[in-house]
């Protein structure tokens, strides 16, 4: 069964309210009329209420912010033409600051969302509920805590740490260390891993045993505590029955999108193509502006669009393009397109004839029209083709400053869906994959080399090689222990996790950023500081604090 999350208001609080059914997803029923203190004492009422536990991570993966808060500002992608100047996010420019409506929309979402774990947590046992089924709602909501506080600190520091319910607006607030939240979500991660014990078959988007030590594995890591990281890791690799796809194009077909079915899954975020099921409409007007039309909209970021290109537009099968990111050029040249099946597995390079009211003379519907290289070409092999060649050096300059306009560059397609209705139509189903085993080899691997293991690291980094192999590269993709250092595992993460929301919180982990971003991200390079490993906390949060002397902004904001 699939699981889908609902928000409905009740006297004091914003929570889920919804039922079971014998469908994929679950339906929303309105008890409006019923207080939560009579409501969450029945199964039905705690069942609702630890579903609506799950309904902020939609604001999340998948989605514009999540994607802007781990993706933009790396040195994995600059952004595209749409997108210069919308969203600080991308170069730190001196627009990003405490007033940024986005970083609000995280912070409260992310802080109603604790509050409906607290509620759950606090009032399970007064629920009607089996005490097997207590035990695993228990452990869902206490991941799903520890979960939005892990974005929340690594976000923003210092911040306020609640436990329990929260009934009625509050005028002072304290920001707990970052310490003290850690302990926190390692507890509460630690007691879930516990309470849901034996839950180990995909869940249609719920909480399992092993989604909550692979969870772990990157919270250890997160922390320095390599040997619990590597032991976490560990468990998921060979404890259940998760196993990488033999092709890792595939992994990315929108045949293998279901979370439930696809073998490399361990945790995903559930979509729909029914947009009822979204959460859509279910938030306020900054809610719209960042959620706008439901779904997963991974497809619609990453795609460049060839403006002025005879015989062409963008469709179904190519995808709508909003050309809100490009790739750097460090980004393309970290895959070697002779051996490492990734590249093309990630990324499209050529494009089809598919508007015959345009054809150029001599061209039919299907022939190429468009290719990305990712060399150079020279000018006679440019001529002696009949299609637009767009070459290295049409794209950056050797500095990797983008050539503008920003349009034309290699696809991210990893998240691409042809199943939707129309070429315009937003909503995808594809379900968002927020852990795959891949990550649990790359943790181990990286927790083996600070804990002076390079001769255990490279064993798991060759297996994501040996999957990632052209036929008949298996050897040619194969390091040694000497090549194993934290700038390769970094690169080596690059390849296997492009666009995956992860990359953000790897430079900021490895304590890599501004050295990266120097290097990498031109756009970026400029305006970087070292205070901008941190967002600022939104200033509606301090503006309506009566103890704001006690509250203090990070460095850096205004």
């Amino acid at each position: 069964m699939k699981l889908t999350k609902y928000i409905s208001v009740t006297v004091a609080l914003l929570i889920g309210l919804g039922l079971f059914s014998c469908s994929d997803f679950l339906e929303e029923t309105n008890k409006n009329t019923v207080t939560g203190d009579s409501f969450y004492t029945t199964a039905e009422g705690m069942e609702s209420l630890v579903n609506a536990c799950y309904a902020p991570t939609r604001i999340w993966y998948g989605k514009v912010i999540g994607h802007l808060l781990t993706e933009a500002g790396t040195d994995e992608m600059l952004y595209g033409n749409t997108a210069a100047g919308s969203y600080p996010f991308y170069d730190y420019n001196s627009n990003l600051q405490a007033t940024n409506d986005g970083l609000f929309f995280v912070w409260k979402s992310f802080y109603k969302g604790i509050n409906t774990c607290n509620i759950a947590i606090n009032r399970i046992n007064e629920s009607a509920l089996s005490a097997e089924i207590k035990a695993k709602r228990e452990g869902e909501a206490r991941f799903l805590r520890a979960f939005y506080y892990y974005h929340l600190v690594e976000t923003f520091g210092d911040v306020p740490l609640r436990t329990q319910e929260t009934t009625s607006p509050e005028m002072t607030a304290l920001r707990a260390p970052v310490d003290e939240v850690y302990k926190l979500i390692f507890a509460d991660l630690e007691t879930a891993l516990v309470k849901l014990k034996g839950v180990v078959t995909p869940q249609g988007g719920r909480i399992t045993e092993p989604a909550t030590a692979a969870f772990l594995a990157r919270l250890y890591l997160t922390r320095n505590m390599n040997t619990e990281a590597l032991a976490m890791a560990d468990r998921v690799i060979k404890n259940y029955n998760y196993k990488l796809m033999s092709d890792y194009a595939a992994l990315w077909d929108i045949n293998n999108s279901n979370g439930n079915t696809n073998s490399e899954v361990v945790w995903f975020v559930n979509y729909s193509e029914n947009n009822t099921l979204n959460d859509y409409g279910r938030y306020d007007d900054l809610g719209y502006f960042w959620l706008w039309e439901g779904g997963n909209h991974g497809h619609l970021l990453y795609l460049p669009i060839f403006v002025g290109l005879k015989g062409w537009q963008y469709n179904l099968e190519t995808g709508r393009p909003l050309t809100q990111y490009m790739p750097s050029k460090y980004l393309v040249d970290l895959y070697d397109e002779t051996k490492d099946s990734r590249w093309k597995g990630s990324f499209r390079t050529v494009w089809w004839a598919n508007d015959e009211p345009t054809l150029p003379a001599g061209v039919a519907l299907g022939d190429t029209i468009a290719v990305v290289s990712k060399g150079a070409v020279t000018e006679a092999h440019r001529k002696s083709k009949p299609y637009t060649i767009i070459d290295i050096n049409d794209i950056y300059q050797p500095n990797g400053v983008p050539n503008i306009p920003r349009h034309r560059f290699a696809a991210l397609r990893k998240f691409a869906d042809p199943s939707r209705a129309g070429k315009d139509v937003v909503v995808s189903k594809r379900d968002a994959f927020a852990i795959r085993l891949a990550e649990m080899y790359l943790i181990a691997a990286e927790a083996s080399m600070k804990l002076n293991n390079n001769a255990a690291a490279v064993t798991y980094v060759n297996i994501l090689r040996d999957r990632a192999a052209l036929p008949g590269k298996i050897q040619d993709m194969k390091i040694a222990a000497s090549d194993i250092t934290l700038d390769f595992i970094l690169d080596e993460r690059a390849r296997e996790f492009a666009g995956e929301q992860l990359r953000w919180f790897d430079l900021k982990r490895t304590g890599k950023l501004l050295e990266r971003l120097s290097k990498y991200n031109p756009d970026a390079a400029v305006n970087v500081k070292a205070f901008h490993q941190l967002r600022p906390i939104p200033r509606v949060e301090i503006d309506v604090l009566q103890n704001k002397a006690e509250f203090v902004q990070n460095p850096g904001y205004n």
